[in-house]
């Protein structure tokens, strides 16, 4: 339920109790209009690709990665931004066929997949274990995140963000825990994989400010 419903609740309950008690600043505060922060950008309707590689071959992660595709496309869905994502495996397809694909302007990219945009997420950094001796997990990681339009000019690709030639740069940590086994470490890369896909996501869907954080737990 969300916050602004259960104190009104709250404050209505008090009233029948308490009707003699100042509640004039509590009903001006659930009275006044939601805190909604606007997107920042508006993703097509059509078909839209996602496209999610390291900077470093040492990052790469197939947990991590599914759970953060996974997660963005749940988002989008849920907040009608768009239900026309190209499947993950049609982009993992187009790279296994084609040896040059690291090479590829990511413009070519959404054109081979037959998308109107590419959402590109570079992982710049990704850390599941601690730097220290002890077999302790502290998640993080930081993205670079951009969106390109296939039809555009080469030189106008890049729709999102302007002003930030590298992308937008999103991170995200989580708590540390004890590393018990592979099992263990595998969980955690996908709890920041989703973690990470609602703070990419808050960039194209409008957000209540009021309403707390969803973070895995």
């Amino acid at each position: 339920m969300p916050a602004r419903l259960l104190l009104l609740t709250a404050v209505a309950a008090a009233c029948l109790v308490l009707c003699g008690c100042n509640i004039v600043g509590a009903f001006t505060y659930l009275l006044a209009p939601p805190q909604i922060q606007k997107a920042e950008f508006t993703l097509t309707r059509g078909r839209l690709a996602i496209l999610i590689e390291p900077a470093r071959p040492e990052d790469e992660n197939p947990v991590f990665t599914q759970a953060l595709y996974d997660k963005l496309v749940e988002i989008f869905r849920e907040k009608k931004v768009n239900d026309q994502v190209v499947p993950l495996k049609d982009v993992q397809r187009l790279r296994q066929v084609n040896p040059d694909f690291d090479r590829w302007p990511m413009q070519r990219i959404a054109q081979a997949l037959n998308a109107q945009q590419l959402l590109y997420i570079r992982v710049e950094r990704l850390a599941l274990r601690s730097a220290g001796q002890r077999p302790v997990l502290e998640p993080s990681v930081e993205l670079r995140v951009k969106v390109i339009d296939a039809s555009a000019s080469p030189r106008e690709a890049r729709v999102w963000p302007k002003g930030e030639e590298l992308g937008r740069t999103i991170q995200r940590g989580r708590p540390m825990r004890e590393a018990t086994d592979a099992t263990a470490v595998d969980a955690e890369a996908a709890k920041l994989g989703k973690d990470a896909a609602r703070l990419v996501a808050r960039c194209f869907h409008d957000v209540d400010l009021e309403e707390k954080d969803e973070w895995e737990p």
